[in-house]
């Protein structure tokens, strides 16, 4: 591989690509997949939090209508925050099948010279 054609990131480690000392489109792809995978983790863990907490506000509303309207409009957000997450993946996954991008093991396109 030539190295003139590559994005090369003097601050990250050469050893984030593949595991080798390829560094640039590798490294980069392997950063913006991670990244990609940690964000659709903490919003489906914060949109269970979130329903969880609802559930709570619900149990422990005590009869009061404002309280169970609050803690129903918790609840819905959550569930909505659940299909979001879920369609963004879903769509991510698709659109990935389709332009033949494997997500996980994102290849960023490298220009030969």
């Amino acid at each position: 591989m030539n190295r003139l054609a590559q994005i090369v990131n003097p601050v990250l480690p050469h050893t984030l690509g593949q595991g080798g000392s390829e560094a640039g489109p590798p490294a980069i792809g392997s950063l913006i997949s991670g990244i990609v995978g940690a964000l659709l983790i903490f919003a489906f863990f914060a949109a269970f939090l979130y329903l969880m907490l609802g559930g709570f506000n619900w149990i422990t509303a005590g009869g009061d209508k404002t309280k169970l309207q609050a803690a129903r409009d918790e609840i819905t957000n959550a569930l909505i925050g659940l299909v979001v997450v879920g369609a963004g993946w879903a769509v991510m996954t698709l659109v990935g099948n389709f332009l033949g991008i494997e997500f996980p093991n994102l290849q960023l396109p490298t220009i030969g010279l």
